[in-house]
């Protein structure tokens, strides 16, 4: 008999593990729990360590003893939060919606027409699908004043209209400030505040705790009737909270009040950083920083994202270098990091690429290169650009699906991602490259006297194809990546 998790929870439910977020896809027969990690996220599914050092899935017992040492905190589904109750009680139309978002329609729309139209989201293709959908009538009978936004914020538009089935807000009037989200607090929420604003300016999970037990030595020595021995928070009348000259002291209670739980404490400073927390006013300027175009994206960590893809290389026909036997049309296979760019992986092979050609890219990635010498003496630094990466997309080739890559991969805690099917913009880094390295690669290759007859059986065409020895396909393959890190591109 499986045993039971110590708590409710549905499948779908979010849950944070170790101040990572999960969503919860079920128990399996054998007792293991399966907890998915959000798309898009540089960490993989949840996984522990066993006790021969490789990863696996956790059981019932090992998240009940999480739940227990408070490592796994539940979420609030969205509906039963109290901010979608109270927007779920304003019910408007329409006019009313439109008029409380005045630029919803402009969004909604540009969102809508460059999602059909925008071939790349390079700033370059979308300024002209931005004027084209700007010329709609009702887009123009909106846009008074000939406001164009730039493609970075179409882009976050675009981000924020999600896909179907996720977990993402589909197009809609922005809720944002509508809905003030009450703290349910017995005594005064000034120590509830205090600390409350610490924990979130020192921005470090790791110091929650420590901030939550000072919040509830306060509460004690108020219950005492203590003085607090620091200055006391007063609100204003724009309801910003400012330090004065009093003292913190509080009068005795009749009955003791009771801190919140380390849970609400904890939630509120992971989520609740929001402008009513900090008192900040809801503006016209606040309204155009979040839709009126700028901004920036914050940039993940170096290796928390790579992308793989592999191309044919076109009038390359690989000869082994001792036999001089034909082995076939040739393929490369990339790594690039998404962050910066760079290649950090590659490989060739003849025919098809296989899971085999796919691993040794990643164990080239994470392996010292071998530079050529005229390249070594002015960049000494390029043998060791090397990197074990998080997560890794790859798209539905053959090799890329089978099974010991994926499980090659997870005892290296490496996640897998697949993109989605017809779909190249989910690696437009890589693709990219591809393009790039294609230009530079393998434009001047020796000629060689082979058995042409004999090369033709394999597939060999003289008016498309070069020989090449497979050994000089590498030697110019590392030239060409490394020529490409330390250049300078558009």
């Amino acid at each position: 008999m499986i045993p039971a998790l110590a708590f409710r929870i549905d499948v779908g439910d979010q849950a944070d593990i170790c101040s990572r977020p999960y969503y919860f896809e079920g128990v399996q027969q054998d007792g293991s729990v399966y907890f998915r990690s959000p798309q898009g996220s540089f960490y993989p599914d949840l996984l522990i360590e066993d006790e021969n050092g490789y990863p696996r899935r956790p059981t019932v017992g090992d998240i009940n003893k999480l739940f227990a040492v408070e490592k796994l905190i539940l979420r609030a589904k969205p509906s039963n939060v109290a901010a979608r109750r109270m927007a779920r009680e304003k019910v408007l139309d329409a006019a009313q919606c439109r008029a409380m978002d005045p630029k919803s329609i402009i969004r909604v729309s540009v969102a809508r027409y460059c999602d059909e139209h925008c071939h790349s989201l390079s700033d370059e293709a979308m300024l002209p699908v931005i004027a084209k959908a700007l010329q709609q009538p009702r887009v123009a009978e909106e846009n008074k004043r000939n406001w164009v936004p730039h493609p970075s914020t179409v882009r976050q538009w675009m981000r924020d209209r999600g896909q179907p089935h996720r977990r993402k807000p589909r197009d809609g009037v922005s809720m944002a400030g509508r809905c003030k989200k009450l703290s349910q607090i017995k005594g005064p929420v000034e120590p509830f505040v205090y600390h409350l604003l610490q924990a979130c300016l020192s921005n470090d999970v790791r110091q929650v705790q420590a901030h939550y037990d000072q919040y509830v030595a306060d509460v004690m020595k108020i219950n005492r009737g203590q003085p607090l021995n620091r200055p006391r928070l007063v609100q204003d009348e724009d309801g910003y909270w400012q330090t004065s000259d009093e003292d913190a002291v509080f009068d005795k209670p009749k009955r003791p009040d009771k801190p919140v739980s380390y849970t609400t404490f904890w939630r509120r400073t992971g989520s609740e950083k929001s402008r009513e927390l900090f008192g900040l006013a809801i503006t016209r300027q606040a309204e155009d920083a979040r839709y009126g175009g700028g901004g920036f994206t914050e940039r993940p960590e170096f290796g928390s994202l790579c992308e793989i893809d592999e191309t044919p290389v076109p009038s390359l026909f690989l000869v082994d270098d001792d036999t001089h036997i034909p082995m076939g049309a040739a393929t490369a296979t990339y790594m690039v990091e998404v962050c910066t760019k760079a290649l950090v992986g590659w490989d060739i092979c003849p025919e098809a690429a296989s899971s085999s050609s796919l691993l040794r890219t990643i164990v080239h990635a994470n392996s010292i290169k071998k530079v050529p010498d005229d390249l070594r003496e002015r960049f000494p630094e390029l043998q060791y650009v090397r990197l074990k990466p998080d997560r890794i997309t790859v798209d539905n080739s053959a090799g890329a699906h089978s099974s010991h890559v994926e499980d090659a991969c997870a005892e290296a805690y490496i996640n897998i991602r697949w993109t989605g099917k017809a779909k190249p913009k989910d690696k437009v880094s890589v693709e990219r490259v591809i393009g790039t390295q294609l230009e530079m690669l393998f434009k001047k290759l020796p000629q060689h006297n082979y058995d042409i007859a004999l090369m033709r059986k394999f597939g060999f065409n003289p008016d498309i194809h070069i020989l090449c020895p497979f050994s000089k396909a590498r030697e110019l393959l590392d030239r060409a990546c490394f020529t490409y890190n330390i250049s300078r591109h558009a």
